[in-house]
């Protein structure tokens, strides 16, 4: 039977195909179906139909199918192909060893179920996760695949070779992301793929990670060496760089990925969480993953942002892993760095109704009221002036219900308050954010009017250094159309010219930072007609304080 012609491209699919530490090779070579066996010292066809094949009649299909015209001298090195249903496999199941939130299995048969831990999944079977739902694929050989939300992954073979010449793993990454931890495989005949739509992960003994769209393909490598290409090209990846395959384009070269971001130590007593951390240059986005333990087989969250910030909206309290990375322009991931969390929100502070923020209480002795989440709950209540609380007006625990009035009076100034829960199951949580409220400085005291023959003099009790007054002068009770509407640098007004009737006047001030005072009681004052022109001491009114 003559030897078919060697496709277009194929010279570089047995490049890729070869038994490298570690490569990454074009979808279009995944059509061929072959496995490549690279020669050594002493193989001939018959031993390697021996070894490998599922009986001793396939040895002349190997040296047909490969051109060989002197099988007894073999040459070390030299790459044959081998067609996978001639090879003697033993299936291996891959085991589902963790799963989180929403994932589904569906079997060879079509049939949809969800997704079990410790599970096994055979050929043909395919495992989605949702986009809260991640999952974590372990191998006979120690190797493991971890599935990240929004991805679809088919198991297309896991299966040993005969007497120990090691394993096979075929995946299909059909859309979404996955980082692999793969062991240096045992045995010469050692490999284990993830195919995707753009290019397969070929590897004997790395960590990297895969990121598949329907036509394109990014890969970043943590450690090891892959070589990443496709029917137009291929390039070289060495760890700690990243590259993208495009269907029908050549590959750009190699980016170097981003640095990690600093380490960090974390801890929040607050929900939802929203950690702040240093930005990395040249970074456009972060992915932020938070898992329960070191091993990242499954993420509570996997968020990507252009902010730099740990956010999750909520979690359990407890302790939690980290891992951060940067972005860059074009979409590569880059180095991680992995945080310890501790996370202590609960029970959750309450509901702070009043004071408002930034009210302005003019009673002394202000009524403090909050949210109620439990019957069983208490409360402990703090006031200062200080929003860092080193300094306490107030300090009470073991509240029994969610209001406090104190019989101190509390005199003028800014305040702020926080309360913080405890009950039976959680113990005492964290305090609320300080909620800032003032007390306003009164009215100042009106003195009794001066006449003189320059008018009216109105004054006050000054309220110190750098205050100024705010003076309305009306003849309507509710102050709308004051006759005189003023702002003043002192204490003291000169009223000129009073027509006779009745007034009312109020005064109030301005601390130094803007905000005003309590308005003073009202005060009222009549300017009678003029006396006869024959008594001299007309020009003096006759003032009446009330």
């Amino acid at each position: 039977m003559p030897v078919p012609p060697l496709p277009a491209g194929f010279l570089f699919i047995l490049l890729a195909l070869s038994l490298v530490p570690t490569l990454v090779i074009p979808a279009s070579s995944a059509q061929a179906a072959d496995f490549a066996y690279v020669v050594r010292e002493g193989d001939n066809p018959w031993n390697l139909t021996q070894r490998y094949l599922k009986d001793l009649s396939y040895w002349p299909r190997i040296q047909r199918y490969n051109r060989i015209t002197e099988p007894r001298r073999m040459q070390p090195g030299t790459r044959l192909l081998i067609p996978e249903g001639w090879l003697k496999l033993r299936t291996r199941e891959v085991k589902l060893d963790a799963v989180q939130g929403d994932v589904v299995v569906i079997g060879a048969d079509g049939q949809r179920s969800a997704a079990v831990a410790g599970q096994l999944l055979a050929v043909g079977a395919r495992v989605l996760t949702g986009e809260a739902g991640s999952a974590a694929l372990a191998f006979s050989d120690g190797s493991r695949v971890q599935l990240r939300p929004g991805s679809e992954l088919g198991v297309r073979q896991s299966a040993d070779f005969a007497v120990g010449a090691g394993s096979w793993v075929r995946l299909d990454l059909l859309r979404g992301s996955l980082e692999s931890l793969v062991v240096p495989r045992s045995g010469t005949a050692s490999r284990f793929e993830i195919d995707t739509p753009a290019a397969i992960a070929a590897v004997r003994g790395t960590r990297f990670r895969v990121h598949a769209g329907d036509a394109d393909t990014r890969n970043e490598v943590i450690e090891g060496r892959v070589a990443f290409g496709n029917a137009a090209g291929e390039q070289q990846v060495a760890a700690g760089q990243g590259a993208s395959a495009v269907r029908g384009a050549p590959i750009a070269p190699p980016r170097t990925l981003l640095p990690a971001p600093a380490a960090q130590i974390l801890f929040t007593d607050r929900l939802p969480l929203n950690l702040p951390f240093p930005p990395l240059a040249d970074a456009t986005a972060y992915r932020v993953q938070v898992a329960p333990d070191d091993r990242f087989d499954i993420v509570l969250s996997d968020r990507t942002a252009s902010q730099a910030a740990v956010a999750v909206a909520t979690l359990p309290d407890g302790e939690y892993r980290v891992r951060v990375r940067g972005i860059d322009a074009t979409g590569l991931e880059g180095r991680d760095v992995e945080w310890p969390l501790t996370l202590d929100a609960r029970p959750e502070p309450p509901v702070l109704v009043s004071p408002a923020p930034n009210a302005r209480i003019s009673d002394d002795r202000p009524a403090m009221s909050w949210s109620r989440s439990r019957a069983d709950e208490r409360w402990r209540l703090q006031v200062s002036a200080s929003e860092r609380f080193d300094s306490l007006i107030v300090d009470q625990r073991d509240l029994t219900e969610p209001a406090y009035a104190s019989d101190a009076a509390l005199p003028p100034g800014s305040y702020f308050w926080r309360v913080a829960s405890s009950n039976p199951d959680e113990g005492a949580g964290p305090f609320s954010d300080p909620q800032p409220f003032r007390r306003p400085e009164p009215g100042p005291a009106m003195e009794a009017p001066e006449a003189s023959p320059d008018g009216l003099a109105l004054r006050w009790r000054s309220a110190g250094e750098g205050v100024s007054y705010q003076l309305q002068i009306a003849t309507r009770d509710d102050f709308a159309q004051p006759l005189v509407d003023t702002r003043l640098e002192r204490a003291g007004y000169l009223l000129r010219d009073a027509a006779p009737g009745r007034y009312l006047l109020r005064v109030r001030s301005f601390a130094a930072d803007g905000v005003e005072g309590d308005w003073a009681p009202v005060q009222a004052i009549t300017v009678p007609e003029p006396p006869p022109s024959f008594q001299p001491w007309w020009l003096l009114p006759l003032l009446l304080l009330l």
